[in-house]
């Protein structure tokens, strides 16, 4: 956690300073890369996700029991632009609630037929194994996204969830 004493005692720096400071630390200019992040602080007593997207993939929210749907929020990816704000965006999860965060290269894998795995097929995989175990859930769309290009990943694939379980 990123604390920061603002002269009533630590607190948590909010995530758009956060991506604010590493937009000043790594500019192209200077790096000649940029990046992407979702970063945020996660609140267990209240299930807040407090986060900021820096051109990221938007992380899907799967309710306990409803459709999955994207995280909003937007911001420039890190580095890209010296002067770049970021918005601090919210998402309250219930129990049973999961958050899922992956990278560009599961929704950009190919088939045989240079189609793109999308968005779309990424969430109804993802709704289709709700019920399963957060663990195993994440195994077999993993799998499928292999599966789906043949095993010939053109990118990284990363999938990562977390569950409110309280």
């Amino acid at each position: 956690l990123l604390v920061e004493d603002v002269g009533q005692g630590p607190c948590v720096v909010p995530p758009s300073r956060v991506a604010e400071r590493l937009n000043r630390q790594f500019p192209m200019d200077r790096t000649r890369q940029y990046f992407t992040l979702v970063y945020g602080v996660f609140d267990e007593s209240q299930g807040r996700f407090d986060y900021v997207m820096a051109g990221h993939p938007a992380p899907i929210f799967l309710p306990r029991t409803g459709p999955p749907a994207p995280l909003q929020g937007r911001g420039l990816p890190i580095g890209m632009i010296e002067n770049a704000t970021y918005e601090d965006a919210t998402a309250i999860l219930q129990p049973g609630d999961r958050l899922y965060f992956y990278t560009d290269g599961v929704i950009e894998a190919l088939d045989a037929s240079e189609q793109e795995f999308g968005y779309a097929r990424l969430m109804a995989e993802l709704d289709r194994h709700r019920g399963r175990p957060l663990r195993v859930g994440l195994d077999l769309v993993a799998d499928f996204v292999r599966d789906w290009s043949g095993g010939q990943l053109g990118d990284d694939v990363t999938l990562l969830a977390v569950e409110r379980t309280d």
